[in-house]
């Protein structure tokens, strides 16, 4: 990577500390194990993901911007989906809502048209409730067994 700002940036978004929530940076240390492209930067962003990962982008350099996350979309634990981001909701009223409770919208919205952005989810099946005092160290089997399938759709999608 010769500039400052990646020309393809992985988000693993997640925390660790909560079961099947710990999905997006489990993926980026899977990736870890592969060699990716010059142009590609793969990063564990934790809680604040999205967020911080916009502070690495510069739409006239990163083309594309690929968010792993867990996600409810009434799928089977371990299933996945690719959501375009042209799928997503417009609006402040409608959003979508990562499983930290933040607002991916209105950030992924204003880089909407100036990269390739996807998002790729994984049905979880077990993260403790946001109230309780409960911690999960571990993913379930079934979103343990979707990591491999979810690095090959990375690979395919930066070239490696």
């Amino acid at each position: 990577m010769d500039g400052l700002f990646p020309e393809v940036i992985i988000a693993g978004v997640g925390n660790e500390l909560f079961g099947d929530d710990g999905f997006g940076p489990a993926v980026i240390r899977a990736l870890s194990e592969h060699e990716l492209p010059d142009n590609v930067k793969a990063m564990d962003v934790g809680l604040g993901g999205p967020h911080l990962v916009f502070s690495m982008i510069d739409p006239e350099e990163t083309k594309k911007l690929i968010i792993v996350d867990c996600m409810d979309f009434g799928g089977k634990p371990g299933n996945l989906t690719k959501i375009p981001v042209d799928l997503l909701p417009e609006g402040r009223e409608e959003r979508y809502m990562d499983a930290h409770s933040g607002n991916l919208l209105d950030p992924i919205g204003r880089l909407k048209g100036k990269m390739d952005i996807i998002i790729l989810g994984c049905q979880p099946a077990y993260i403790p409730a946001p109230d309780s005092e409960e911690f999960a160290l571990e993913l379930t089997p079934e979103v343990q067994g979707a990591i491999p399938k979810t690095v090959s759709i990375i690979l395919k999608e930066v070239g490696s």
